[in-house]
Formats: structure tokens, C-alpha cells, sequence
């Protein structure tokens, strides 16, 4: 939660290392000993010098460096042990100085996960999704770039080998990308891009073919992953002129540094789809445009309670019992919103095969028109504007003309039915 603003007499008070302010915690409530940090939006002469307004911080609170994020987001850094005022304190002198727009403490983000559900049939997502008409004109292309901020990818699984580009790890800055141990990213890059046309246990994704980053911002077990390492993933991203990047994480979308990160990503003509989370609430969290919140459906295209709804829920996709890829060159039968953003994300890349100048705004009009209400009539907070169909983004694109679908298990084998499109085209500058 972003703090605007901090009584003057707190801030005294945590100058003088009063208890109740001297000990900061991380997001699982664990304390840390030392080398704390806070998220700052600067403005005005901070902005336009940031380097002195740190050294100028650095007096009042010895040891504080401030590092580069994205656009005016910087992460203030400083050494509890060098410093009385603590972290509320510091956080109240930033906002005391009227040179900070808005501050937060640097918090983290799981991904949301939740116990396998029976499986319905392996591919059924891939179906009601109508992924199979969409197939008939492009199963996707290589030349289009999928980011996935996530805890790796095992590039070398055999049903993504071809489909995984090189990437880069946002905890170390090196360039190893495979996981340690946790294998939501490799569940999450399976639905976007698993190759199709396997017999028995191999999955098919969204695309057959497609290049996935991995960006790996977790090297914990549990996936936890720091808000300010989630945000240079989606910088780079943006820098490399990657139009689709997709964070299968909840807990994200009120972050001012992944808030400024879509903002940026969005100026560099790429769309941000996120996870809405599985905590089985309804979130007061903010509707941001540089955003694609996504939230689950099952087979029935039923909301099961366990997925998040709110005005910040912008569509939604499938996400209960869903066959991917996982570790050690095994499969997985799973669910949650992380596997749903995968299937938009997936979905966004299809589209861009068919036409990759599409522009940010054309392409979220594109993903947010080809849906099928569900719900309450119009957007709703449980499904937004209703659940992802390929069959009304091929529509879309093509302007009517005959849509084919093209059978999953038979890569070179013949269309098995043609189908008469309805709809109107998208106007493309």
C-alpha cells in the first residue's frame, strides 16, 4: 500500500529508535537485520537530479543510496545498523522533503498457486478457449517474443526445446535462468508455448510456435519474488522491444514499481498481462490501464470461489485442472490465475503473428474484444468483460473471412471442418 503521506511526530518519534519503529519485516513477516529498502517516486528538482538529492538524503540518514528502477522509481537503499531512524522514519523523511510523490516499503509477491484439481480432458482449455480455429491460420511464430517474469524455465523440457529464447536473471543480474527448485515458471511457459501434436503425455499450448524469455526474478523456493526485481524484469523487457510480458504473479498490481514498469513497457508499445490471484477475494485494488488483470473460469465457465474478483479484473480465461509442462521433463495437471495471464499472455502472441505491428492499445482492444460475456451482462468484477475466445480475435483480424480449425494432434494433417466468421475487422493504421 502506497503511503502518501506520514505524521511529522512519527517520524521524530523513529528518530529516536522508539521500539515499535525500529524493526522492519519483509512480506512474509520474517524481520531483517539489515540493508532495508524503500520504493520512491521523486518529482521536481529530485527527479531532475537525483544523484544530489541522494547525497543530500545520505546526510540525514548516513549509509542510503538511492538505485535506478524505472522512470522517476528509484529503491532507497540504507544499513539499519548505521542508521536510528528505521524504516518508517526514513520513509517519513522522503515524504517530508515534498520531493516524493509517493513511497512504499519494497514488499514481495508469491505466485499464486493452489492443489491440483482432477484433470478434465487434457486439453480442454485449448478448445474452449477455441484456440483450434484460430490454428487454422497461424499456430504462432518465432519471431515473436513472450516475456515471462517468473522463478525460470527449464529450456531443455522436451516439449518446450525450439520454443525458449535466452533471457536474464533479475536477482543476481547473471544470465542463468533455470529454476532453482520451484516450477511455476516452467508450468506458466508450457501454457503459453508447448509444442502441439504430441502423442500421449505431451501438452500443447497456446502457440506451437513462439519464443519465451525466461526473466527470473525468484531464486526461492516458494517463488517469493522482490516488487523492485519484478519491475526491471518488465523495464528490460520493454528495452528489448518485447510486446507481450507476463506476470503470473498476485499481489502486483498496486506496486508502484511494477505500476511504473507497465507504464513504461506501455510507451514502448508492449502490454503487461498479470495473475488477479487465488486468494478467493474480492480486491479493492486499483483498475490500472497499463495493466491486463486476468481471472480464472473452469470448464463450466463457472468463477470457483477460490479466484479473486474486483474492478480490477479486466477478463478472464481458463485456469482450473490445466495439463502443462513441469520439471525434470515431467508433466502436471494444475490451476490457478498464473496458468490464466499464461493463456492471454499465449493468446496476445497468436494474435501478433497475424499481425506483429499492432500497437499496445490495438492489441489490448484486440485481446479485450475477443471475449464472450459471462456474468452479469457487460464488464463485472468477477469475469470482467467475459472470457477469452480466439475465435472473435480471428474475426477480428481477418474481417469475417472463412476460419479454419486445425487439428491439434496432426501438425501437417488437413482442416477438419471450416466454419463461417461473422464480425467486423479492427481498423489497423
Amino acid at each position: 500500500m502506497t503511503l502518501s503521506r506520514l505524521p511529522a511526530l512519527y517520524a521524530l518519534a523513529c528518530a529516536f529508535a522508539l521500539p515499535e519503529c525500529s524493526a522492519s519485516q519483509d512480506a512474509s513477516g520474517a524481520a531483517r537485520d539489515a540493508g532495508e529498502a524503500i520504493v520512491v517516486k521523486l518529482k521536481g528538482s529530485a527527479r531532475d537530479d537525483a544523484a544530489g538529492f541522494a547525497a543530500r538524503m545520505s546526510r540525514l540518514f548516513p549509509g542510503l543510496t538511492l538505485e535506478p528502477i524505472v522512470g522517476d522509481v528509484f529503491l532507497a537503499k540504507f544499513d539499519s545498523r548505521k542508521s536510528l531512524a528505521g524504516e518508517d522514519g526514513i520513509l517519513a523523511g522522503f515524504l517530508e522533503t515534498g520531493l516524493v510523490e509517493a513511497a512504499e516499503r519494497d514488499g514481495a509477491a508469491l505466485p499464486p498457486v493452489l492443489a491440483a484439481e482432477p484433470a478434465e480432458a487434457k486439453d480442454w482449455f485449448l478448445d474452449k478457449i477455441q484456440a483450434p480455429v484460430f490454428w487454422g491460420r497461424s499456430k504462432g511464430s518465432r519471431s515473436i517474443k513472450v516475456l515471462v517474469c517468473d522463478t525460470g524455465i527449464e529450456a531443455n523440457h522436451p516439449d518446450l526445446r525450439g520454443n525458449v529464447g535466452a533471457g536474464r536473471n533479475f536477482v543476481d543480474g547473471g544470465a542463468e535462468t533455470e529454476p532453482t527448485g520451484n516450477g511455476h515458471g516452467t508450468r506458466v511457459a508450457g501454457i503459453i508455448g508447448a509444442q502441439g501434436g504430441h502423442a500421449g503425455s505431451g501438452a500443447s499450448g497456446v502457440n506451437w510456435e513462439v519464443q519465451i524469455i525466461p526473466g527470473k526474478i525468484s531464486n526461492a523456493a516458494d517463488g517469493r519474488a522482490v516488487h523492485t526485481d519484478t519491475a526491471k524484469c518488465v523495464k528490460w523487457g520493454a528495452d528489448q522491444g518485447i510486446k507481450v510480458v507476463n506476470l503470473s504473479f498476485s499481489g502486483v498490481v498496486d506496486s508502484l514499481a511494477v505500476q511504473e514498469a507497465a507504464g513504461y513497457l506501455h510507451e514502448k508499445g508492449g502490454v503487461l498481462i498479470v495473475a488477479a490471484g487465488n486468494a478467493g477475494a474480492r480486491r479493492d485494488f486499483p483498475d490500472d490501464p497499463n495493466m491486463l488483470v486476468v481471472g480464472g473460469t473452469n470448464a463450466l465457465d463457472w468463477k470457483p470461489p477460490a479466484y479473486n474478483t474486483g474492478r480490477y479484473v479486466d477478463l478472464s480465461a481458463p485456469a482450473s485442472a490445466l495439463y502443462t509442462t513441469d520439471l525434470g521433463g515431467k508433466h502436471v495437471t494444475t490451476q490457478g490465475t498464473s496458468l490464466s495471464a499464461a493463456i492471454v499472455s499465449g493468446a496476445a502472441a497468436l494474435m501478433l503473428s497475424v499481425r506483429p505491428g499492432l500497437s499496445a492499445d490495438q492489441l489490448t482492444g484486440l485481446i479485450l474484444g475477443s471475449t464472450v460475456d459471462l456474468g452479469a451482462p457487460g464488464r463485472d468484477e468477477a469475469f470482467g468483460v467475459g472470457r477469452l475466445d480466439l475465435r472473435k480475435a480471428l474475426e477480428l483480424l481477418t474481417g469475417g473471412e472463412r476460419a479454419s480449425v486445425f487439428s491439434r494432434r496432426a501438425p501437417e494433417g488437413p482442416w477438419t471442418r471450416l466454419l463461417k466468421s461473422g464480425g467486423s475487422a479492427l481498423s489497423f493504421d
